[in-house]
């Protein structure tokens, strides 16, 4: 049996967890799964989203898995592979791994054993890509550069002026990649697998689903220096109480950099009411609540560029 891989990369907050949990809520995934969680930052919380569904998790934290905690991301894939136990391993790399490093660790084990590199997917947030594309190119455009699909987030909020934009310069890196342009929530979990899948063949579909569908190539690229020092983290586990309203003054203060220092990232889980529970994600151009179930311990982390960790500390 020959074991799929599928890695989802992308830049903080672009959405690689939503885009998980949806294919697993809709079944896509009938086979059983492994995931790989690489998260940054000392509290998790995209791993504890996703114990609920009952899949096998392996979290890599305190590092990222291209290069600190390369060991342990190589070791854990081969004892995966060797244990036989599963058909599929999901990657979720942190918002800052090299998505080329990761693609040439999948690829060199391809070599001895019976796995098969599947997707290799970006997701990119249109609303924040201009933006970060300037400051955090050598993660952002590793990325994008060395995906064979791209899906874009948060279409709905961008007119379609700004989205052709985006596009064009993603076409300009990358000329090969299939790019997804419609609204996730328009697309069934199916659909967006099997336009991922399809490395580049040409898929039947309606005109308005907006794909792009090239030849996928590899790219050969010089590697950089991996610079993590860049980005700091907060995190914390609390009890407390987090009103909606709360919650959303909150995130709109975040935005200030002369106070709280570049927020590129927020997520978590808390309760708003002595019953209610809700999971949140911030980036500076949208703030995302969802109810959810109760957990034993509310969870909150923030990551950012000189964030100032004190008045965090006082504002949650």
């Amino acid at each position: 049996m020959t074991i799929q891989i599928d890695i989802f990369s992308g830049f903080f907050g672009a959405g690689k967890t939503t885009l998980i949990k949806k294919l697993i809520d809709e079944k896509v995934y009938s086979k059983k799964i492994t995931l790989i969680e690489n998260e940054f930052g000392e509290i998790p919380i995209d791993g504890a989203f996703l114990k609920k569904y009952n899949i096998e998790i392996k979290e890599i934290k305190a590092g990222c898995i291209c290069c600190s905690t390369v060991i342990d991301f190589t070791n854990t894939l081969r004892e995966i592979i060797k244990s036989k136990e599963t058909e599929r391993i999901i990657i979720e790399p942190s918002g800052v791994g090299k998505l080329s490093e990761i693609v040439k660790i999948v690829k060199k084990l391809e070599e001895d054993n019976d796995i098969h590199l599947n997707l290799v997917i970006a997701a990119v947030d249109v609303t924040m890509y201009e933006e970060f594309t300037e400051l955090f190119s050598e993660f952002y455009g590793d990325q994008i550069i060395n995906a064979s699909t791209i899906l874009l987030s948060r279409t709905q909020n961008v007119d379609d002026e700004e989205l052709g934009k985006v596009v064009s310069k993603i076409r300009e890196i990358n000329e090969t990649a299939s790019i997804v342009t419609t609204p996730w929530d328009d697309l069934s979990g199916i659909e967006l697998l099997g336009l991922s899948e399809a490395d580049g063949q040409q898929i039947p579909r309606d005109e308005d689903l907006s794909v792009f569908d090239l030849e996928f190539d590899d790219h050969d690229h010089d590697d950089d220096d991996h610079n993590h020092d860049i980005f700091t983290s907060w995190g914390i586990e609390t009890p407390k109480i987090f009103p909606v309203i709360k919650l959303k003054s909150i995130f709109e203060s975040l935005k200030d950099e002369a106070v709280f220092g570049k927020v590129v990232r927020s997520k978590g889980k808390v309760q708003i009411d002595p019953v209610n529970w809700v999971e949140f994600d911030f980036v500076p151009n949208a703030l995302e609540i969802r109810a959810s179930e109760p957990d034993e311990i509310g969870r909150i982390t923030v990551i950012g560029h000189d964030l100032n960790q004190a008045i965090l500390d006082t504002v949650f």
